[in-house]
């Protein structure tokens, strides 16, 4: 199979220096036949103009701005809207590609040019030295959509790839999510195709001052339950997903909403999700939030 053009799609939003860095790991990858697509979310600091400067010096850089914040799902959506790749992956603006990234991944297509699936490498957490997989992988192993629900560590946003075509056919990101929207769009990905490893870590993730979507507690209060209902109301995962596994998978959802409304102090909200929670079956009355409801009372009425 000859070269085919890659489009790497990076979503970014006031991270002016730190995406300058994700683009030089891409345009800095071996395999050359790549654009690198950033979708700025509308920042108000200098990263449009940086950036277009270095496109002056790169055709392979282009640089869209939208007009306003719309969240990294509308931003991934709009680059592969204007992607020409063959394959297109992604990286989040604060992070970095590692060396043989593209080619690792190209290369499972290159073997196999049967396979229409996705095709995946390991992520590294800044400061470790090598992937945490959830369990033992080899170099073309799989992973079923099992296999990702008992440990969510096997796939990450910066370190798959797919063909263009599929990610549309999958309908791309979901724009009402702006928080576990990677973990749905890969539940869905899971339960229509076939993941596949590159053998290789591909990225390195950095913590730019706790900003990772779990931190942004406004926005998972904002989003409520639309991560749970998203998946729940998905025939194809009521099918396919094992009860214990989709139980497990609501339960997290509800607890990363009930912990954001207790830490934005919404306690009144908080004792009513708990006892929605508790009503439907969706949250284990664990110590932890018994001590969180009554507490919730007192700091409350010391406010």
């Amino acid at each position: 199979m000859e070269p085919s053009l890659v489009s790497v799609i990076i979503p970014s939003f006031n991270r002016c220096h730190a995406v300058v860095r994700a683009v030089g790991t891409v345009l800095s990858q071996g395999y050359q036949e790549i654009e690198c697509i950033v979708v700025d979310d509308a920042s108000t600091d200098d990263t449009v103009e940086v950036l277009r400067a270095l496109a002056n010096d790169d055709q392979r850089l282009k640089v869209v701005q939208l007009e306003r914040n719309a969240g990294q799902s509308a931003a991934r959506n709009t680059g592969a809207r204007l992607a020409k790749g063959h394959w297109i992956c992604f990286l989040d603006s604060d992070d970095e590609l590692l060396p043989g990234a593209i080619a690792s991944r190209v290369a499972v297509y290159q073997e196999d040019p049967e396979f229409e699936g996705i095709a995946f490498g390991g992520n590294i957490v800044a400061g470790k030295q090598e992937v945490a997989f959830p369990g033992p992988i080899a170099k073309g192993g799989a992973i079923t959509i099992s296999d990702y629900l008992k440990g969510h560590g096997w796939l990450h946003t910066n370190a798959f790839m797919l063909p263009r075509e599929l990610f549309w056919e999958l309908e791309g990101f979901r724009e009402d999510l702006r928080q576990k929207e990677d973990v749905e769009f890969f539940i869905r990905v899971l339960c229509r195709v076939n993941a596949r490893y590159s053998g290789q870590a591909c990225s390195r993730m950095y913590d730019l001052g706790g900003m990772r979507a779990r931190n942004h507690h406004e926005r998972i209060v904002q989003q409520e339950y639309r991560f749970v209902d998203a998946v729940c109301s998905n025939p194809e995962v009521v099918q396919q997903v094992e009860p214990r596994l989709l139980d497990l998978l609501v339960k997290r959802g509800v607890s990363t909403y009930l912990n954001a409304l207790y830490r934005t102090s919404r306690y009144s909200e908080f004792r009513k999700a708990v006892r929605r929670g508790a009503r439907k079956g969706e949250v284990e009355l664990t110590s932890r939030w018994v001590k969180r409801y009554v507490l919730s009372y007192i700091r409350a009425f010391s406010n």
